[in-house]
């Protein structure tokens, strides 16, 4: 693989950056894409009001919801969203996990990357908690992680959803996926493959939403200091 063309950019904006690569391991993988969760359009902006204006609102009988919430509303577009790449149904039963998978074919293998079960689900050495593989490989710098996290507020947005993640960080102490490109010698790989909490029998379409990928500086690059007064 060559290296990817880059948009040119000024020497402040590339000193600001920090690169994470990705690549489908299966060619039915969707792009990671900016998450953009939907909120009501309609509804005023009480940040772009003055006090009186907010006020007057009050007195209007207006109604304030969690979505009028400017943090929110911010985390309803952060992150990179994963999409489930096949049609999958999992049901827990006295035996174990059980669930219908399409296989993953020979010609679908882009980085020749297979599960134990040769299908998009898995599970990690007989736990009981399914494994859904999304085939999107991610290359981050080692000074960083990349946290693995359910939907925001997911009773909200999908609150009939009958399933959650199990939320991680990825770090370069898990050197589990190798990085194979000399040109990114500073960078851990890793594979967006996400652990299940089934609440009820859950079928998952190709395109579902599953999880987050976001990058995370780890805890190494900070120091917690509390300001005293004397």
């Amino acid at each position: 693989m060559s290296e990817p063309t880059q948009e040119p950019m000024s020497a402040e904006e590339a000193g600001d950056k920090i690169i994470i690569y990705w690549e489908r391991e299966y060619s039915t993988a969707f792009a990671p894409e900016r998450l953009k969760l939907d909120f009501n359009p309609h509804r005023p902006m009480l940040n772009n009001m003055t006090l009186d204006e907010q006020r007057a609102l009050a007195a209007s009988g207006y109604k304030v919801v969690p979505d009028d919430c400017g943090p929110v509303r911010t985390v309803g577009s952060y992150g990179w969203l994963i999409r489930c790449p096949a049609d999958i149904k999992l049901r827990r039963t006295a035996d174990g996990v059980r669930w219908q998978s399409p296989p993953i074919l020979p010609e679908e293998r882009l980085l020749g990357y297979k599960t134990f079960s040769g299908m998009y689900v898995d599970l990690i050495l007989n736990s009981g908690y399914p494994k859904l593989c999304c085939g999107i490989r991610f290359y981050y710098p080692k000074h960083v992680g990349l946290m693995m996290k359910d939907l925001p507020n997911p009773f909200y947005h999908l609150p009939d959803r009958t399933f959650s993640i199990w939320e991680g960080i990825k770090t370069q102490e898990y050197k589990r996926t190798p990085n194979q490109y000399e040109w990114l010698p500073d960078y851990e790989a890793f594979t967006a493959n996400f652990l299940l909490q089934l609440h009820k029998p859950t079928a998952i379409k190709r395109g579902d939403p599953i999880g987050l990928v976001l990058p995370v500086l780890l805890p190494k690059q900070f120091a917690l200091e509390e300001i005293k007064h004397p």
